[in-house]
């Protein structure tokens, strides 16, 4: 299972980094950046992507994360309202939080379903919709877990619940 993790100028890494970290357990995780020079997170983190927009491939996509962040210098980038457009068609998993979900409403993938985002009017903490995950930065626990959850990764009910018990409740088990 391979998820790619769109990295830009301004991303805010808490955001997906429990999401990272489940998806890690059945597959790889693969940083996409609009370009291939590093880029720094809100937190101060320089990281470089392992890919370009120009050398992702969407086939090798199974899921597609977009973190919050300063969206400004990369809300109009052609490829990737294209690369978001095409992943949706192909019913990819696409997640998105906090100003992530402006980038795919932008692109035209929300239009007609339900979802969240850091608009007041918006109430859920976070939606899912088909093949579409939406959160409201205060949602990464809740983004993560239904992620996995939509992904397949919990073994069971009971690992799903001990997930749950463990990183939303903070409770031994």
């Amino acid at each position: 299972m391979n998820t790619h993790v769109l990295i830009y100028d301004g991303y805010v890494s808490f955001e997906v980094m429990l999401a990272m970290y489940l998806m890690k357990t059945k597959g790889e995780i693969i940083t996409v950046g609009i370009s291939s020079d590093p880029v720094k997170s809100y937190e101060g983190l320089m990281v470089t992507p392992e890919q370009s927009l120009d050398e992702v491939n969407d086939g090798d996509i199974e899921a597609f994360i977009i973190p919050g962040g300063d969206i400004s210098e990369i809300r109009q980038n052609e490829k990737l309202v294209l690369l978001l457009q095409k992943l949706n068609t192909d019913h990819k998993y696409i997640g998105a939080i906090c100003s992530g979900v402006d980038l795919i409403k932008q692109a035209g993938l929300l239009e007609g379903k339900k979802y969240t985002s850091n608009d007041a009017s918006r109430t859920a903490t976070y939606e899912v919709h088909d093949n579409l995950i939406t959160a409201k930065a205060n949602g990464y626990v809740d983004f993560a877990i239904a992620l996995g959850q939509m992904r397949g990764i919990y073994s069971d009910e009971a690992d799903y619940e001990e997930t749950i018990r463990f990183f939303k409740y903070f409770e031994h088990v």
